[in-house]
């Protein structure tokens, strides 16, 4: 006979919490708008907090570095020498946290050292994409030829900080319901002096053209939820108060510095060489020069710094992407105005979002009562949730202990800058 389907009981809320997965009422950030397909999946990772503790994917992963890269190298106060050695101290806390992760999950050592080896090898792609992309030029008139770096520290803006968390409460269409706390955290936060307005930066990676990847920032939540949030808080005076801004400051809208990942990953053909020009001694090209690389020791960041320039740039090994690079530019700049608040579709369409995703946020109901995935694969593997869907509530203690989940929860106090 085949098993039984899993079975529920009544109070399984009240089970979950005897085992320490004590549910919240999390504030809204532009990452939970992605759940709004699976309200499962949001109890899951941000009521309960559930995350694999070595949850990994190359995109996150390389667009994580990269973030934390550019966020120092784009610091005024920062050299690049003292941004590198700040980010060098970021990948060996990290390193070490994963070792603790290892040891705790029993992971051997042979398997630790390789999972260290890839974040380490993310970490170099980040920080030598970051180091050459923000230095090329942009197209686009509102650029004008600048790179990222000139354009976005150019003398109209007045930078105000770095990945700050803001946070206030948006009230919805619905006065029955109580405010909404929403939070943001945007990578760069601007005041153009001219203008008396306030811009949002976004950075962000792409294994597409960024100017298609660009095309869809406009109508994304992120920048709805960003934009609405620092709009609510210039309203209130409260961005004013915290900047020293003037009373009349305006949301001048969000800008998103897209950035095309290189295809080509740090290895052994960063290795120093020497060219070989010893000529051939036989056949059709008897007499020519070799020209061949001939490469000796260890990888080294800088070549692999260099070969990324080549490659943004279409130039030496990959002179043969020159014209693709004139007519498709990696690095390009998503502009959405300020006037989009102004809009009534555009706003209604995020009161929307946000009051769906409210709706399970302030849920007080049983686990089998949020709807599950209408699948629990991906591209040929089983979704890293799968067995809270497929196996009942009564053994999921079980389940974070076997496949290394933890409790984590971002909006903590420690991690919180309001602004009042």
């Amino acid at each position: 006979m085949p098993p039984e389907f899993r079975s529920t009981p009544v109070g399984s809320r009240d089970l979950l919490a005897q085992h320490g997965l004590v549910e919240r009422r999390p504030p809204v950030r532009s990452s939970d708008f992605r759940s709004l397909g699976s309200p499962f999946h949001y109890y899951l990772t941000r009521k309960l907090g559930l995350v694999p503790a070595l949850r990994y994917s190359v995109a996150l992963s390389q667009g994580t570095w990269f973030h934390a890269a550019l966020e120092l190298l784009m610091n005024p106060s920062n050299t690049v020498e003292s941004a590198h050695i700040q980010y060098q101290a970021k990948l060996e806390a990290r390193i070490d946290e994963m070792r603790s992760v290892c040891k705790e999950l029993s992971i051997g050592d042979q398997r630790t050292r390789e999972i260290v080896a890839v974040e380490e090898q993310d970490a170099t792609c980040g920080w030598a994409w970051s180091l050459v992309s923000k230095d090329l030029p942009i197209e686009g008139s509102l650029a004008n030829g600048r790179s990222m770096h000139e354009f976005l520290s150019g003398p109209d803006f007045v930078p105000l900080c770095n990945e700050c968390l803001l946070r206030t409460d948006l009230t919805l269409d619905d006065k029955r319901m109580d405010p909404v706390t929403c939070v943001m955290q945007p990578d760069l936060l601007l005041f153009h002096k001219t203008q008396r307005s306030v811009w949002i930066v976004d950075y962000k990676t792409t294994g597409i053209s960024p100017r298609i990847r660009g095309a869809s920032c406009p109508i994304e939540p992120q920048t709805q939820h960003y934009m609405s949030i620092a709009h609510d808080l210039l309203q209130r005076g409260h961005l004013q108060k915290q900047f020293d801004l003037p009373d009349d400051t305006t949301v001048g809208g969000m800008l998103h510095a897209i950035v095309r990942k290189p295809t080509i990953s740090f290895g052994q053909s960063d290795r120093d060489y020497i060219l070989d020009t010893t000529p051939f001694k036989s056949g059709p090209r008897k007499g020519e020069p070799r020209n061949e690389k001939v490469y000796t020791g260890e990888p080294r960041l800088e070549n692999y710094i260099e070969r990324c320039r080549q490659w943004y740039m279409g130039e030496k090994d990959y002179v043969h992407l020159k014209a693709e690079r004139v007519a498709e530019p990696l690095v390009d700049l998503s502009f959405t105005s300020g006037t989009a608040l102004l809009d009534k579709q555009w706003v209604g369409q995020y009161r929307a979002r946000l009051a769906a995703l409210n709706k399970w946020r302030i849920a007080e109901i049983e686990p089998h009562e949020y709807p599950w995935p209408t699948e629990v694969h991906g591209t040929g593997t089983l979704d890293t949730y799968a067995p809270f869907v497929l196996r009942p509530v009564s053994e999921w203690p079980d389940i974070v202990m076997q496949e290394g989940f933890v409790i984590v929860d971002r909006d903590a106090p420690k991690e919180t800058a309001n602004v009042q």
